[in-house]
């Protein structure tokens, strides 16, 4: 078995320094571009595969966004999910799921288990019985994490959320249908039979 291709056996083969193939990799503009073709070269026939963990440790940052959801038995939860990741991968992130099954308790494991993993950020939907809020002001004040709501929030703890207002949506609905010429009391009626 072979073992992995690292920068070291890189500038080995090139018989350059580490330092001049880690430059070249993250595309430093103090290597010139013949270098870095080279660099390029060697690391796909060594097939060499980034380190995500050391890189982790030299910046600081995971590049990873976790992601809690109270369930994935609903389309709009999925679509949500999916609107992250596209976000995120395009901005070279990767996310990772947790579902709380609409219970406060596994909520707390799930942003545990986040922050065990050193995520860079935490978006969070509360779960329907979460009620006690402690865990949240206590991770604002420990400065943890980077922590928004989406869908469901509370208000009094300062965390910034993303949620949209139903019943301002419903108001403008109406508002336009009324606009439009439209009774909306035939929206309402029930027809019997």
């Amino acid at each position: 078995m072979h073992k992995p291709a690292t920068i070291l056996s890189i500038a080995n083969e090139l018989n350059v320094t580490p330092a001049t193939v880690s430059r070249a990799l993250q595309n430093h503009p103090s290597i010139s571009y013949s270098t870095k073709q080279s660099v390029l070269k060697v690391a796909n026939k060594l097939n060499y595969k980034r380190n995500k963990v050391a890189s982790s440790l030299r910046s600081g940052k995971t590049f990873m966004i976790g992601v809690i959801i109270p369930s994935a038995d609903t389309s709009f939860f999925g679509s949500v999910v999916h609107g992250i990741e596209k976000c995120a991968n395009a901005k070279g992130y990767n996310v990772l799921l947790y579902q709380c099954n609409e219970t406060h308790e596994h909520e707390i494991k799930g942003i545990e288990t986040l922050l065990a993993a050193q995520v860079d950020g935490i978006l969070v939907s509360v779960a329907k019985d979460t009620s006690d809020y402690t865990f949240y002001d206590d991770l604002i004040k420990k400065k943890k994490v980077t922590l928004v709501f989406f869908d469901r929030a509370n208000d009094n703890l300062g965390i910034s959320s993303v949620v949209i207002d139903d019943y301002k949506g419903a108001y403008v609905a109406t508002e336009h249908l009324i606009k439009n010429g439209i009774n909306t009391l035939h929206m309402f009626q029930v027809r019997s039979m």
